[in-house]
């Protein structure tokens, strides 16, 4: 076969010398070293650091939502997916050090070390460069990606042109907007899926080291518009794994914490964010839609009833209390799941779980503790609602059968309506 050629460079590192592409000569590792997660020769020029604290990181495949999905994409996933996972790391050190500087309190706190990595998230940041290829994410997401967003045709239209319009003088913002557009793309065209899921994870490592320099002096909206963007890229690279089941529920308990950061970063500022989306677009915030919801539905039935199977099983209050604060937040969502949703709302309704999940619930996740997996498996129906938006696609139906499997037939009971919601809707 006929190697590519690439214009040479003559200070590029070994790396990109040896792969015959082109090295964009970043230090202390360029970008093609840091997205494919390669030691570049680079880093071996600077001083090593006494210790590092890293978490092993499992190799997983990425199954894209899209069925036409090439088999040279599929074997490339292990090293995608394994950059998805350094970065969900790094997000939660990016999301650590941005409350610390705002006084808020962190509800993304660990007693755990974060993963260092030498990349320029870290380190230097490279000076933002553009291709031909972003103008062409960029026109995306303004022009086409309205469609494909969890709200209505008006509304899309007006967050598109206002996070358009914020991003145009905010750099952390405008990377991150094209990450957005080219994970939506690896979905759109199934044939270059490997090219734009690289792309997507090559920029938002670029837009996290960009916040993470501006966090000290940067404004609370255009920070709010970028981790939406970036809870939903996350939570779609979650969704999209089909890896072993623990492994997966190591990503959506990160996903958790990164979502949470949504919050995190509104802190006191909720209200000045409010006015600036409503100045910005004439209507409220798409979570404002579902915060008061009274209605009894067929799940908030089952809901209640699993409460109580909840309270009467478990005597331990660091898991029952938890448990019963998710549960009653699905609950108040849950009540209007029965009515004529379009497919935003349903969408609305999922990530509004994600971010308001209460940390210590996320904890038990963790643990594998079953009241916990069963309350995600009924959680799981929300998503399968909403299958439609390319986020979530038939995640849901994944969670339910994975959980039932995990836990076996001692659970069968508490996790039956989950179960007959996926038989109903095949």
């Amino acid at each position: 076969m006929r190697r590519r050629s690439a214009r040479k460079s003559r200070y590029g590192c070994k790396e990109c010398k040896r792969r015959h592409v082109k090295c964009d000569e970043t230090k202390p590792s360029c970008a093609n070293c840091v997205i494919r997660r390669l030691q570049c020769s680079f880093v071996s020029g600077l001083p090593t650091p006494q210790s590092i604290t890293s978490t092993p990181t499992a190799n997983t495949t990425t199954v894209s939502p899209n069925p036409n999905l090439s088999k040279a994409c599929q074997q490339d996933d292990e090293v995608q997916h394994g950059n998805s996972s350094m970065l969900l790391l790094s997000c939660r050190r990016v999301f650590d050090a941005t409350e610390e500087a705002r006084g808020l309190i962190s509800p993304l706190s660990q007693d755990r070390t974060i993963l260092t990595v030498p990349s320029p998230i870290n380190n230097v940041l490279p000076e933002p460069t553009f291709q031909l290829h972003h103008l062409e994410l960029f026109y995306h997401f303004e022009h086409d990606m309205w469609r494909f967003v969890s709200l209505d045709d008006v509304m899309g239209k007006n967050f598109m042109a206002m996070v358009t319009r914020q991003a145009i003088t905010i750099p952390y913002l405008m990377d991150q907007l094209l990450a957005f557009s080219a994970a939506h793309m690896s979905t759109h065209r199934p044939y270059q899926a490997c090219f734009y899921r690289e792309e997507a994870t090559h920029l938002q490592t670029r837009a996290l080291g960009l916040f993470n320099a501006a966090k000290a002096t940067g404004e609370a909206f255009p920070a709010f518009l970028f981790s939406i963007l970036l809870s939903h890229q996350i939570l779609f690279d979650t969704f999209s794994t089909r890896a072993d089941f623990p492994t997966f529920l190591d990503k959506l308990v990160t996903s958790f914490h990164l979502c949470a950061g949504v919050r995190a970063i509104a802190g006191e500022s909720w209200n000045s964010i409010s006015m600036q989306y409503y100045q910005q677009t004439g209507m409220e915030l798409p979570y404002k839609w579902i915060l008061d919801t009274d209605s009894e539905t067929i799940f908030t039935r089952k809901l209640t009833y699993l409460g109580r199977l909840i309270k009467d099983k478990s005597t331990d209050l660091s898991v029952s209390t938890p448990c019963i604060e998710a549960l009653d937040i699905l609950r108040n969502l849950s009540s209007v799941g029965d009515a004529p949703l379009s497919m935003p709302l349903r969408s609305v309704v999922v990530l509004r779980w994600a971010v308001a999940v209460p940390t210590d619930f996320v904890k038990l996740v963790e643990q594998r503790r079953p009241e916990a997996l069963i309350i995600t498996a009924y959680y799981g129906v929300l998503i399968h609602n909403a299958r439609d938006f390319w986020v979530f696609g038939d995640a849901g139906a994944f969670i339910i059968r994975s959980i039932t499997r995990y836990l076996g037939s001692c659970w069968d009971e508490w996790l039956a309506w989950p179960n007959e919601v996926l038989h109903a809707t095949s």
